[in-house]
């Protein structure tokens, strides 16, 4: 057995033995590991182990500072 977070829509499950599982985005589930079901919701990356840190998305570069332009005088 292995704790998992879950991501997703809430669903539920019944497994071969007769458990049944409901899945909560966010939440913390106990699955087995050797379940074809639980596997596939790892490989979807719907179900992550619950002690491997979340990788975060990367952040956007910061803007390049840019150095106010004198606006354009017309001479007559």
């Amino acid at each position: 057995m292995g704790k998992f977070i879950y991501k997703g829509p809430m669903s539920a499950a019944t497994l071969g033995d007769g458990t049944d599982v409901i899945l909560m985005n966010g939440k913390e589930v106990t699955l087995p590991d050797d379940n074809e079901w639980v596997k596939s919701l790892v490989a979807q990356g719907r179900l992550t182990p619950a002690g491997e840190r979340q990788a975060r998305p990367a952040r956007p570069a910061p803007k390049a500072k840019t150095t106010p332009q004198p606006a354009d005088k017309e001479t007559k």
